[in-house]
């Protein structure tokens, strides 16, 4: 059977559209989680220079998936990391995922990751990280079902919440 999407390499020509999709994966993870820090109106307006200088830096791989009516429906980020201090020193990390919705569970995102699976085997690299909101339960078995399991937990809360649990201590 033939598949009704193309996984390829982002294109300059995709700008526009790889911007609305990391736009489109803010929207759903900040519906997960409320308290998850929100994209402010600056950070917006810079998006499509900090995704244009990806698309030439080396040690980044943007993948797109292309439906055959639909266009580009799905985006992968990810990017070699390099840190001397520990072992191993090239880790792979894969930055944000999105699939639209209309185009998911249809195998897009097991396509982009097995893709950027390749780019990562040919940077050297065999340890991968990636972070997911909690409470976008979508994401949690997805990357589950791949094998990711946690290793750091990032935890938050507010000032005055904290300042409430010291006083109570």
């Amino acid at each position: 059977m033939k598949s009704n999407y193309v996984i390829r390499l982002a294109m300059p020509a995709d700008l526009d559209r790889l911007v609305e999709l990391i736009l489109a994966l803010q929207q759903h993870v900040e519906a997960s989680d409320p308290a998850l820090w929100r994209l402010t109106e600056q950070a917006q307006k810079a998006l499509p220079g900090q995704v244009a200088a990806r698309l030439d830096d080396a040690t980044s791989c943007i993948l797109v998936a292309e439906h055959h009516q639909d266009g580009v429906v799905g985006l992968l980020l990810g990017r070699v990391m390099v840190d001397e201090r520990y072992t191993p020193t090239r880790t792979g990390f894969i930055e944000q995922v999105f699939v639209a919705e209309g185009h998911r569970r249809q195998g897009v995102g097991v396509r982009l990751v097995a893709e950027i699976c390749r780019f990562f085997a040919e940077q050297g690299v065999d340890d991968i990280s990636l972070r997911y909101a909690v409470g976008n339960e979508g994401a949690v078995r997805f990357w589950t079902a791949l094998g990711f399991a946690p290793r750091i937990v990032i935890a938050g809360t507010t000032r005055q919440a904290l300042a409430d649990g010291v006083s109570q201590i």
